[in-house]
């Protein structure tokens, strides 16, 4: 029974067992192996002098594994320039994805601004009455005495005040009599000849006009225009 066991267990093929931290050589690492030993073989029958009969049987096994080098190692570069490949595809993506977020950044800058500037702008336009208020009663308060003085005074300052917090902010007023008519800015509601003034020339301002910063118009003013005098 003995010898039937010994003799099924020596009939049975060795299987390897590869612990888990036991390293694969790579193709490459064990053909190269094999090389360096037949050539190993091949210096010593050199140095035998039986090197022709060696060679014999090392050249064509030698040869079979200098091409199984080759082989791997093409299969090695083949595999770097898949990874190039991947390298440059995912380099032009991030390239392109950071491109867009920034621009994504500019154009969310260039809205909140542009939102910001219109929501002053509306704020500006509805104080206006406001303003065209204060400068029609600084016109009509005529102060009899030192006490109306004092009042006027008190209610100047007021204005003087709210205009620099104003202006500060961005407002300013359209320039008005004595400068040249700018149909940007001036809406011309009369033209009267004068042989003082050059034609175009603001002679009168009905309504002052305001505008936020330099190019964007709140309000024309309304004025009158000089007219070269008629021969």
């Amino acid at each position: 029974m003995d010898d039937e066991e010994n003799a099924r267990r020596a009939a049975e093929p060795e299987v390897e067992v590869i612990e888990g931290d036991e390293e694969v050589e790579e193709p490459a690492a064990v053909e190269a192996s094999k090389c360096n030993e037949l050539l190993g073989k091949l210096r010593e029958a050199v140095e035998a002098g039986n090197a022709a009969d060696v060679l014999a049987d090392v050249l064509p096994e030698l040869t079979s594994e200098v091409s199984g080098i080759e082989s791997a190692f093409g299969d090695i570069q083949a595999a770097n320039v898949g990874l190039k490949d991947q390298a440059d595809t995912l380099k032009d993506q991030y390239l392109r994805l950071n491109a867009d977020f920034d621009n994504f950044k500019k154009r969310t800058l260039k809205e909140k601004e542009q939102l910001s500037q219109t929501a002053k702008s509306k704020f500006f336009e509805a104080l206006l009455p406001a303003l065209d208020n204060f400068d029609l009663a600084q016109a009509n308060l005529k102060p009899e005495n030192e006490e109306a003085q004092k009042i006027v005074s008190q209610y100047q300052g007021l204005v003087d005040g709210l205009m620099t917090i104003l202006t500060n902010q961005g407002l300013s007023t359209v320039a008005g009599v004595g400068a040249p008519f700018d149909p940007n800015f001036h809406e011309a509601i009369m033209r009267e000849e004068s042989a003082d003034a050059p034609e175009d020339t603001i002679l009168e301002e009905f309504r002052k006009g305001y505008k936020m910063g330099e190019n964007t118009l709140i309000r024309p003013a309304m004025v009158k225009v000089a007219a070269a005098p008629s021969e």
